[in-house]
């Protein structure tokens, strides 16, 4: 059971939970006709936000009019269509939230520089897709134009929504550093690795959970442990073992994370491969 605290509009409400913290529910009709102090039963929420931040939810919805909601409920429907992924439940009010003040900030002719701007299209494809189509849905339904920027932070939100657990400031810094490592990856073979194929788009994956591994300083999660095995690919894909070292270099130089070997050995692999399908 939840106590009823505000409707945000008939399908979204605030509410409490049995530990009085806020959660945010969803669900069809759920806000019609209740008022404060009301009990909802749980059979009628299809969908449950809990509030894990610092932040009041309260604060953050009373903005949100119901138009804003429903713009952005579309474009999280149509994010999630072209990612073919659940996206995690917050997104709908934390990406409502971010779009209302862009809004304002657009109103007011206020830019907020994105350091990531140009990274996000080449990372993050589809969700860059989904960016620039949330930035035209913008304009169409509040003839407010957003500035160009603004495609690649909600990009960013949609990278974040595919993950539990993480907030957008773990997105910031993973996306930097994939970035940097790419660059190592492109310096080391002077080449540039071709961001349309399927592959990349595994190393991208590949990379993320590489770095949150190191992050959440996850050990001995592969479990290969093989030193002959290292040999053998040190030996046979020289190159791609020195970029991978370079990889693990960097990153115990800029965040005192010791990379294992076998880190190193699917780093490598997934380097070789990448690179290989780049060379033909």
């Amino acid at each position: 059971m939840f106590e009823f605290v505000k409707s945000l509009n008939n399908n979204i409400v605030l509410a409490y939970d049995e530990k009085h913290n806020e959660v945010v529910l969803f669900g069809t009709g759920i806000g019609f006709g209740r008022k404060k102090g009301d009990m909802v039963e749980e059979s009628s929420v299809s969908k449950l936000f809990i509030n894990d931040s610092n932040k009041r939810l309260a604060p953050m919805i009373q903005n949100l009019s119901e138009d804003i909601v429903s713009v952005t409920e579309e474009i999280v429907q149509y994010g999630s269509r072209v990612l073919e992924k659940q996206l995690h439940a917050s997104i709908l009010i934390v990406l409502a939230d971010h779009l209302y003040f862009a809004m304002e900030r657009a109103r007011k002719s206020q830019n907020v520089d994105n350091p990531l701007q140009w990274e996000v299209p080449h990372l993050y494809p589809r969700e860059y897709e989904i960016g620039i189509m949330g930035m035209k849905l913008i304009e169409e339904r509040f003839e407010v134009k957003l500035p160009p920027q603004e495609a690649s932070f909600i990009a960013l939100h949609f990278v974040n929504a595919q993950f539990e657990s993480q907030d957008m400031s773990d997105t910031l810094k993973i996306t930097e550093i994939i970035s940097r490592i790419l660059d190592i990856v492109n310096y080391h073979f002077q080449l540039n690795l071709d961001e349309n194929s399927l592959y990349y788009s595994r190393f991208i994956v590949h990379l993320r959970y590489f770095i949150i591994r190191q992050k959440t300083h996850m050990k001995d999660t592969i479990g290969l442990n093989d030193e002959d095995l290292l040999e053998t690919v040190k030996t046979r894909y020289k190159k791609s073992y020195q970029c991978a070292v370079k990889i693990a270099k960097y990153l115990y130089d800029a965040y005192s994370w010791e990379v294992s070997n076998d880190e190193i050995i699917y780093l490598l692999l997934h380097i070789e491969r990448i690179t290989s399908v780049t060379k033909k």
